[in-house]
């Protein structure tokens, strides 16, 4: 069991040698800006000049929330701001060890949690919702230790298992996890991140002194701690309360991001490399035209209608709500044989509900209801989530043990993922956004969408009066424009 904020277990014998407190500033100033190597800190017989002349190295304001994860003292004289992904090897290793310097230091040290999701472990993000969902219950740190432990596995019956073990109200933490309870603490911690100029983990910051990688070993980190410790105790004899301490060391903190060297730049390429579908693509022109297609979703209108409307929607947006109240139902009764609809899932960060509802959107269409969900949720004003879509695959007269397996699919997850990654390969910004025989509509303003619609009817009606099949006019119209393919993964022809 791992030591909690109120229960402190005796320390374990220090292990930080005098030689690495002689290298410490050498150490300090190469760790703050770039790799905290310990075969690169010098000389023994240099290290002890260098620490009185660098020891002030710059520290970076890392603000803390109220509602954190802290594992130490509620008032210590050392606070580690630990930015991490819970799919990250090298985090894994890192929290041992922080936990290990929890043990050492008792109420005087304090390490803060931070999740970031860094390109390459696209499962990290599913293991914070986990973590915060157990945070709910109050078994954050339980969970904590649990996904560390099992390292990679973070499917959703691995998650189940992690949650019945310890003790949670699982139809709750399934119904949290799915409804996105951590995302809005996931997204503060992520803009944070962001800010400091956080690209690779592990980052941790102590007391603000920006620690890239992990390579140090124990005893240069007991090296570190003691001596900052040393300069917390120096501001407590000046008359520093001790609650006060963190934010007395941060006063003249500098704000912004923290430089990169060379450890963070090898970290953060490591982590570019490593996402096969990063976007690049600039915001998609408006009135421009762009090879997008209908997915794996069925139509609403006609198969062979000459004007197809491809629609990224999250189906949390109220501009998307908007646009299907207000236009988009009309522009298809006015025009029941000339035009469809095709959905495809763009569900943003901010919403996080969203992307739940798109698997679930998913998982209907695969017994043939999809449109009876798009309807029920577009309708709906309450909070969705699994409770909610299950109530819904019965209203509709859905095998709902099916609903349930399809709904935890990867495959579902991934069609969800791959209409994400040609939005952001074609340039969406936000939602709603509408390809229109591949014109490009961006967002919802009244009577826009109508206007487009009306101009692909008459290059439609041309066409087919060129002789073109009427269920050809609309890949033909739409192959004119700038081709659009997913990153990563070969080009495959649109239906």
């Amino acid at each position: 069991m791992e030591p909690h904020p109120t229960t402190r277990p005796m320390p374990r014998p220090r292990v930080a040698s005098l030689r690495w407190r002689r290298r410490l500033g050498a150490w300090l100033t190469a760790a703050c800006l770039s790799a905290p190597s310990v075969g690169g800190c010098g000389r023994d017989d240099a290290g002890e000049a260098k620490a009185e002349a660098r020891i002030d190295a710059p520290r970076y304001r890392v603000d803390l929330f109220p509602d954190d994860q802290a594992l130490g003292g509620d008032h210590p004289l050392v606070t580690i701001v630990f930015f991490s992904d819970y799919a990250c090897p090298p985090c894994k290793s890192m929290w041992a060890l922080m936990r290990n310097l929890v043990e050492d230091y008792g109420p005087d040290l304090r390490v803060v949690w931070r999740t970031t999701s860094i390109p390459g472990f696209a499962q990290g993000e599913r293991a914070a919702d986990a973590a915060l969902a157990a945070a709910a219950q109050g078994k954050f740190w339980e969970m904590h230790e649990r996904l560390f432990a099992s390292f990679g596995q973070f499917d959703r019956p691995t998650l189940r298992a992690h949650a019945e073990a310890i003790g949670l109200d699982v139809p709750k933490f399934l119904e949290d996890l799915d409804s996105g309870v951590g995302a809005g603490t996931r997204l503060r911690h992520k803009r944070q991140a962001t800010t400091l100029g956080v690209r690779a983990v592990p980052i941790l910051f102590v007391n603000g002194l920006p620690m890239v990688g992990a390579n140090l070993d124990e005893a240069a980190w007991h090296a570190l701690i003691d001596a900052e410790i040393e300069r917390a105790r120096t501001r407590l004899a000046a008359g520093v309360r001790r609650d006060e301490i963190y934010e007395d060391i941060l006063v003249h903190a500098k704000r912004g991001p923290i430089p990169l060297g060379p450890e963070a730049r090898r970290l953060a390429e490591k982590a570019k490399q490593a996402e096969p579908s990063a976007p690049a693509a600039e915001v998609a022109a408006e009135g421009a035209r762009y090879d997008v297609g209908p997915g794996p979703m069925p139509l609403r209108g006609p198969a062979d209608a000459p004007v197809v409307i491809v629609e990224f929607i999250d189906f949390a947006c109220p501009f998307c709500r908007r646009a299907h109240r207000e236009a988009i139902g009309k522009i298809l009764a006015d025009h029941p044989s000339d035009v469809a609809l095709a959905i495809r899932h763009f569900p943003l960060e901010i919403h996080p509900t969203a992307k739940g509802s798109a698997k679930a959107a998913v998982a209907f269409a695969r017994q043939g209801k999809f449109w009876a969900f798009h309807d029920r949720i577009l309708a709906y004003e309450g909070t969705v989530g699994r409770d909610r879509f299950v109530a819904w695959a019965r209203a509709e007269g859905l095998d709902v043990d099916r609903f349930l397996r399809d709904f935890d699919d990867p495959e579902v997850a991934a069609i969800v993922e791959r209409d994400i990654a040609l939005g952001r390969a074609a340039g969406v910004p936000s939602t709603p956004a509408f390809f229109v025989n591949g014109t490009f509509v961006r967002g919802y303003t009244p009577g826009a969408l109508e206007g487009v619609v009306a101009e692909e009817l008459k290059i439609a009606r041309a066409e087919m009066a060129k002789g073109v099949p009427r269920g050809e006019v609309a890949r033909l119209v739409r192959s004119r424009g700038t081709h659009v393919e997913i990153p990563g993964k070969p080009p495959s022809p649109s239906p």
